[in-house]
């Protein structure tokens, strides 16, 4: 990161980032306003982000849960991202207003935050003005390259991602550290992907799974179920829980949640990168 005049330049994805969110809490509408209205750091081009571009400054190991480059609040902050099934008012999201949120207080991403809910917004800028709220999002173009029948490569992140995951099904979170970093695909070095590497694989659009299905097939998914996929770091200052991704539609915690709880799985999938 680069910061000058209250602005946090990231330098892998060239995003601008208001440094200290606002300080009054505002609807997904007045937050959407407001990112629109801010005049900052000699830009006047600032909007809400996506979900996926507040994953990207995201640091599951500290609380607040962004990196240190910003000045922090804790609770919930809101995105310009309008949940799937809230724009096409289906499933779940009928007669909802159902919106993306994130928890800085622990990192958690929640599609069950209201519209209406009042809630902080760091406001961000680059890279095009990202899709309308009530838009459904559309992936980038040319964003994969199959390598092979095992590995396909991410164009925008750089990132190869092992296609279909680990075959021997469920296990433990100690299981898939040592599964992906005994992965030999290609010669090459493999490891577990932090929630932020996972979150750039959701594919905004979709739901059940959230993610393009030609490019990883078989993607395992399921809201209140062991179909997660886990993430390489534990929950901060915990020794048993550890984060994970669940593409149903993308929302992400830690197991560490009752029996029947949305947090609670007692295995999960893996999904290697390098």
């Amino acid at each position: 990161y680069t910061v000058a005049n209250g602005v946090v330049h990231d330098n892998v994805t060239c995003l601008d980032w208001q440094q200290v969110e606002s300080s009054t809490t505002y609807t997904n509408a007045d937050a959407i306003a407001y990112c629109e209205g801010l005049s900052l750091g000699g830009y006047d081009d600032w909007r809400a982000p996506t979900r996926v571009e507040m994953s990207s400054i995201m640091d599951w190991t500290r609380s607040p849960a962004t990196d240190a480059a910003f000045t922090a609040a804790s609770g919930y902050h809101k995105t310009g991202s309008n949940w799937i099934l809230t724009v096409r008012q289906a499933g779940a999201g009928a007669g909802k207003d159902l919106a993306w949120a994130f928890n800085m207080s622990d990192g958690i991403v929640s599609n069950a935050s209201s519209a209406g809910s009042a809630a902080r917004i760091r406001c961000v800028r680059g890279n095009g003005t990202g899709e309308a709220f009530s838009t459904v999002a559309v992936a980038p173009p040319d964003q994969y390259t199959v390598i092979s029948a095992d590995e396909v490569q991410d164009n925008y992140t750089g990132l190869i991602w092992q296609r279909t995951g680990n075959s021997s099904g469920l296990i433990s979170w100690d299981q898939a550290v040592t599964y992906c970093s005994g992965l030999t695909i290609g010669g090459n070095t493999w490891r577990l992907p932090s929630v932020r590497e996972l979150a750039t694989l959701v594919d905004e659009a979709q739901v059940a799974p959230a993610i393009n299905r030609t490019m990883f097939p078989s993607t395992q998914y399921g809201a209140r179920s062991n179909n997660w996929y886990w993430a390489s770091h534990r929950q901060r200052g915990s020794t048993t829980a550890s984060w994970g991704l669940n593409y149903d539609d993308g929302f992400t915690g830690f197991n560490a949640g009752a029996s029947g709880a949305w947090n609670y799985w007692t295995a999960a999938y893996a999904k290697c990168v390098r």
